[in-house]
């Protein structure tokens, strides 16, 4: 649990704090970001600490007089305010309508209806959060009865109402289901200076409450045998129980284990002249020139006259200058130098001694470029040769790691891209943009075409550039970690004694770790820090730990785990949190049935892109089924060593595509896992629905159903999956999310009638020969709407189908004309021309493309709403709304006002394929005015999905989309053939026998290969000549008159044909041949059937007028073939519920003390029993159920107020004045509309 004002672990009430694997196993009291500055006003300096309003142990909490919290608090408008959660990347319903910070985009104001991630409207993680705070409320220096100072610093000249420190923070967790990262959360702190104060020395920080063995508010004093270990070298702390038992917690399930908070990114200085993150050399293009620093650069100068020095003014620019032969006062950005040549000495960052002991200087924390090099704050411990030391003077560091520099004076490095880096400057400097895959614009999706998209230079929002590439900002590192032991011996309200604990070069460690091991638990807490560096204003600096979970099996299995899990993050975090992602989720529906749960989802995730692997690499699904809403009771697959890793599915289905069995890891994934694997499938094909008979009515289920990808063998890349989450409130109530489901399968209502399952479709017009059926999946998501189905082919569907456009000779513009063209007029007006892709009225593409056009196979179908719907929408003006459908059909649009007023389609502008409406000018639809909106609808479009269809290279037992509670079932004509059953003469008793195939023949030496033309034909005779046959002398085909025609049935036209008359009578004899031709573009001759024409020996026919022979030709669906169907919906009879009141049964009965279908109490929870309940089921529709005492007492009336898919009511064994029943014998009767049922229970406690 965490709260939008910051506190990680908080509000106790809401557990679970911190909680793995197990919902009441919490690990941590708080964790909350600290944020710093030096302030300097009316000759005072001061320092403000704004902290996060924590409810923790501490001596004196930060409020102002009136009790008010100072310190940072949520920022409106970044969540849903409609509804109690913060903003999920897997709950659009938590989103806001417009995105604060977002209402600047050009093209997409506020984006509506989009996730605000790291990443842009996309994220590779498997769960985000986002919400931003301000410290508008810290007004302890912002007036001057508030503080000690007597000070009233304002931080905003534009602005008097703003208080605090002008401080946003926008904070993001993240986390991904992968088994390798799945004991991790991010947490990342973005923190702009939005004053016009410019801040010289800022420190960031965290505050950490330990507390291993918490589940919610209550007391068990688990918190005080933990223990805390600072690991320097790895930028991580752990805490763990010290004598590994938290059963002092009756909530506590299973092993303890330990949590850690990994340090990962620190904020940047881009001013100091520094390479202080030492990544300098990591730019491979442009190599880096500035010097490592030396030890000389840290023993006193002497300065003479003539020297060089470097003077930095006030916006960080430096300029060089001479020293004169006379004292002087050098004015460089935050103090004034005296310098006396030839007797004055500067250094700075230095070695001396304090008190007998080696320190550095403090020069080194003071912002200054004391000894005129232009280097700001130079440090031998940090820069040179790195040492870290205790409170007690004992080395936790010591090794000579030398970084680099700018050298202002002889002009070094000065252009160096990896020195002073920072990620708004607009560069890329660790030169890792790749605009092959990199270029998809600000918003971070590909083929939106938003602004930067495919403009070959990197934008602001796109991957490896800028805010979302950690490389270019030239972090300082953790420079301060104290631990306090007991928790509360410190105090919010003390900003100098919290800035002082945050000081750079503090380490203090817990006195009760001796030789790296623990003595003893005690109840500690620590605060760790990042500073000093410039905050100017309008700047942005950020910071980011993870908090890593460690095993459950012992100490030393823990800490092994927990530092393999710190290495995982380091990784993620290496590769700017672009961790490869599982694909994206299907949306799943749960449908509760009779002793059955069907479930069924989308295809969304077979379209995801991998934008690290920059691949598409879905896999296939995995149904789970649990009753537990953790999925624990399934999560038994282990690795090698016994550790449970990953959970067992009831169901997978993969694509048939060669790809199955075992994932296969390399040596080093195979050991970092353990030596666990992950089943990828055994070439199943993909189904999208599933039938659960396997569940007893009345027990709640939980499902999910998880897409995986495949992995990547060659880079050790573990294949990825969904995560399945789904929380229980404290209240109980239970959310699902996009994949996630729950469900308790339940009886009808008494004389429930069903739809029809599978009813076939009639057809308005059709060509195609095949037939179409609705089936049912979903009774209670019908609507029984009127439906019509059409269809695409390859002839207009614009795909090249058969590929065989080319681009070097086909890209030559929608005019058909290329430049070697006679007739061209030059480029295309509308972009076509050399655009890299087939468009229509392009060669080989379409209708100019003989194969497409003269064999029109089926390639889309799509399903529209006749019926169309009503809904109203809020207007934003000129910023789209969101409306609940897409693909809407534009003639069919309605939009009227509150008043019933139409409002003529000039007044707004709708995006009909997104299903978006906006006003056209500023004022046309008003700004939180009420409109409603008419229209139909395509509720599946353009899909290729049909039974059979083998245009994909899926892979998958094609299944058809679900809509509106049913499928559509294609029994297509996929092969174009012969009807041998409705092909056959008129008059059977002159009938030569025949055969029919496309024409493959050679005339010489060229081949003459026919096409399927899906017509139907008819060779109708006559008495003398009618027709001649086809000449082609290029052929040698002479013309032959002849006493038939051919005719084109299905376009009811003539055709040309060519006569191969065998015995030269001009009438059709056995052994001739007939090929049938159609006229293509410009006459162009089509070759597409060959009749062969046999009989019995000897025996010859005469066919004169009215003998026809009918060829039947079997013709996939095509464009212009329409169906309509309206769905019947399910009913109830009375009749039948009469017949059926012997089948209201109450379960259990008797009911002894509980039963397995009850519900344990929701999580936090600590006191108490779960659910009791009894159920009455098969009732009939509105039915009371009336309780009474065996000496007729009335206990309660129940009454069913469902809908007519559930006939259960349920009994919570309380009476009604909402007290528990005793034991014994309770006597009930049904009444209903079709007849009463009475019967007995007996309850046993």
């Amino acid at each position: 649990v965490f709260g939008n004002w910051g506190v990680i672990g908080q509000p106790a009430e809401k557990g679970s704090r911190g909680a793995w694997i197990y919902d009441n196993d919490g690990y941590i009291g708080d964790v909350s970001p600290l944020v710093g500055a030096e302030i300097n006003i009316d000759d005072k300096t001061f320092h403000s600490v704004v902290v996060c309003p924590v409810s923790r142990p501490t001596k004196q909490h930060e409020l102002s007089p009136s009790g008010k919290y100072w310190g940072f608090e949520p920022v409106a408008g970044y969540f849903n305010e409609g509804q109690e959660g913060i903003a999920l990347y897997s709950d659009p319903a938590s989103w806001p309508a417009l995105w604060p910070d977002k209402m600047d985009d050009p093209e997409d104001p506020g984006w509506s209806g989009s996730w605000n991630g790291f990443f842009g409207k996309t994220t590779t993680a498997s769960e985000e959060c986002y919400f931003v705070m301000d410290d508008n409320n810290d007004e302890e220096f912002n007036y001057a009865q508030n503080n000690k100072w007597g000070v009233a610093f304002k931080p905003d000249s534009t602005n008097s109402a703003r208080n605090g420190l002008g401080l946003v923070v926008k904070v993001r967790g993240m986390q991904w289901s992968d088994f390798l990262a799945q004991d991790c959360i991010f947490w990342l702190y973005e923190i702009t200076n939005t004053s016009t104060t410019d801040y010289s020395k800022v420190v960031f920080g965290m505050l950490v409450g330990t507390y291993v063995g918490v589940t919610s508010t209550e007391d068990y004093h688990e918190y005080d045998d933990d223990y805390s270990f600072f690991d320097v070298g790895k930028d991580l702390t752990y805490t763990a129980d010290f004598d590994d038992d938290c059963s002092r917690n009756p909530r506590w399930v299973g092993p303890v284990g330990v949590v850690g908070y990994a340090f990962l990114e620190s904020p940047g200085n881009p001013y100091d002249g520094i390479d202080n993150d030492g990544d300098a050399d990591e730019n491979k293009l442009f190599p880096a020139t500035g010097p490592f620093f030396t030890e000389d650069d840290f023993v006193e100068r002497l300065i003479n006259a003539g020297d060089k020095v470097v003077l930095i003014d006030d916006d960080y620019n430096r300029t060089l200058a001479t020293v004169p032969a006379h004292d002087t006062t050098f004015y460089t950005r935050g103090d004034s130098i005296f310098v006396s040549p030839g007797s004055t000495t500067l250094a700075e960052g230095n070695v001396i001694l304090h008190d007998g002991k080696e320190i550095v200087n403090p020069n080194a924390y003071d912002g200054v470029d004391n000894d005129l090099d232009g280097l700001i704050d130079e440090n031998y411990y940090l820069h040179y040769h790195q040492i870290r030391k205790d409170q007690k003077g004992n080395i936790l560091i010591d090794k000579f790691n030398p970084v680099r520099h700018k050298d202002y004076i002889n002009g070094l490095g000065l252009n160096d891209l990896l020195i002073d880096e920072r990620r708004d400057d607009g560069i890329d400097n660790d030169s890792d943009w790749n605009p092959e895959f990199d270029d998809v614009g600000a918003d971070g999706l590909i083929g939106t075409n938003d602004r930067g998209e495919g403009d070959g230079v990197p934008t602001p929002g796109e991957p490896n550039f800028d805010q979302t590439d950690v490389d270019e900002s030239d972090q300082i590192g953790l420079t301060s970690f104290e631990y306090f032991t007991p928790a509360r011996e410190f105090s919010m309200a003390d900003d100098e004694d919290l800035w002082r604990r945050l000081a750079p070069g503090y380490f203090e460690v817990p006195s009760s770790i001796v030789n790296n091991k623990p003595e003893r638990g005690e109840d500690g807490d620590f605060i760790y820090g990042s500073g000093y560096f410039p905050l100017r204003a309008g700047e942005t600096q950020r910071f980011s730990l993870a908090l890593v979970y460690g095993d459950g099996g012992g100490p030393n299995v823990d800490i092994a785990d927990l530092l393999k899990n710190r290495e995982t993050v380091q990784k993620i975090y290496n590769s700017d949190y672009r961790f490869p992602p599982a694909p994206d989720k299907p949306t799943l529906t749960a449908v509760p049935g009779d002793g059955k749960v069907t479930l069924y989802w989308d295809r969304k995730a077979e379209k995801s892109f991998d934008p690290v692997l920059k691949t598409y690499d879905f896999e296939g699904y995995k149904v789970y089924r649990a009753t537990d809403h953790n999925f624990n009771e399934v999560f038994n697959i282990t690795d090698a060593d016994g550790r449970p890793i990953s959970y067992q599915p009831i169901a997978q289905f993969d694509l048939k595509n060669g790809i199955k069995g075992y994932f296969r890891a390399g040596e080093d994934l195979y050991q970092q896992s353990r030596g666990a694997s992950f089943y990828l499938g055994n070439d199943t094909g993909l189904q999208h629905s599933f039938v659960d008979y396997n569940v007893e009515n009345g027990r709640r289920y939980f499902y999910a159903v998880v897409a995986y990808d495949r992995g990547d063998e060659p880079t050790d890349i573990f294949p990825k999956e969904n995560d399945k989450r789904i929380d229980i409130l404290p209240t109980g109530e239970v959310r699902t999310f996009q994949n996630t489901a729950v469900v308790i399968p339940h009886a009808p209502v008494m004389g429930y009638v069903p739809p029809e399952g599978s009813v076939q479709l009639e057809s308005v017009e059709s060509i195609g020969t095949g037939s179409i059926y609705y089936k049912v999946v979903d009774d209670a998501t019908m609507i029984g709407h009127t439906y019509r189905v059409e269809f695409w082919d390859t002839s207009n569907d614009r795909l090249d189908n058969n590929n065989n456009w080319d681009i070097s000779t086909d890209d030559v513009g929608s005019d058909g004309l290329g430049p070697d063209d006679p007739d061209y007029p030059g480029p295309d007006a509308d972009g076509t021309e050399n655009n890299g892709l087939p468009d229509i009225g392009e060669p080989n593409i379409d209708s100019k493309d003989p194969e497409e056009y003269f064999v029109p196979i089926t390639t889309y179908y799509s399903v529209r709403d006749l019926t169309g719907v009503t809904e109203s929408f809020m207007a934003r003006d000129t910023i789209y709304v969101r409306l609940t459908h897409k693909h809407l059909i534009d003639e069919t649009v309605v939009v009227k006002d509150a008043a019933g007023t139409e409002i003529p389609p000039s007044k707004y502008t709708l995006d009909l394929e997104r299903g978006k409406i906006k006003g056209k000018s500023p004022g046309d639809l008003l700004y939180g005015e009420t409109y409603y909106i008419s229209y139909q609808y395509y509720p599946v479009y353009k899909s290729p999905y049909m039974e059979g269809n083998q245009n994909l290279e899926r892979g998958e037992n094609l299944d058809t989309d679900i809509f509106d509670g049913i499928y559509l079932s294609f029994n297509n004509d996929w092969k174009i053939e012969i009807d041998t059953l409705a092909s056959g003469w008129s008059d059977p008793s002159k009938a030569y026998m025949f055969t029919i195939d496309v024409i493959d023949t050679y005339f010489g030496t060229e081949r003459l290969l026919g096409l399927r033309h899906p017509s139907d034909y008819k060779i109708e005779f006559a008495d003398g000549i009618v027709d001649t046959s086809l000449e082609i002398p290029e052929y040698f085909v002479r013309p032959i008159p002849v006493n038939f025609k051919i005719r084109n049935v299905t376009d009811d036209r003539y055709i040309d044909f060519i006569f191969n008359d065998i015995d030269r009578n001009r009438k059709l004899s056995p052994f001739d041949e007939i090929i049938l031709v159609e006229s293509g573009n410009d006459n162009q001759r089509i070759y597409t059937w060959d009749i062969f024409f046999t009989s019995m020996e000897d025996t010859v026919y005469t066919y004169g007028p009215g003998d026809t022979l009918t060829i039947r030709i079997k013709k996939p669906f095509r464009s212009g073939d329409v169906f309509e169907f309206t769905t019947e919906l399910p009913a109830v009879s009375n009749k039948t519920a009469k017949q059926q009141l012997d089948r209201i049964k109450v379960v259990p009965n008797p009911y002894v003390v509980a039963t397995t279908h009850e519900l344990p109490l929701p999580p936090a929870i600590t006191s108490g029993r779960g659910e009791r309940k009894i159920e009455f089921i098969h009732l009939p529709a509105g039915a009371k159920v009336h309780i009474f005492t065996t000496r007729g007492e009335h206990v309660i009336t129940l009454t069913h107020d469902s809908n007519i898919f559930d006939g259960t009511v349920a009994w919570n064994l309380k009476t009604k004045e909402n007290l528990d029943i005793a034991a014994g014998i309770y006597f009930y009767v049904v009444e209903s509309s079709v007849g009463k049922k009475t019967g007995k229970i007996a309850v046993i406690k």
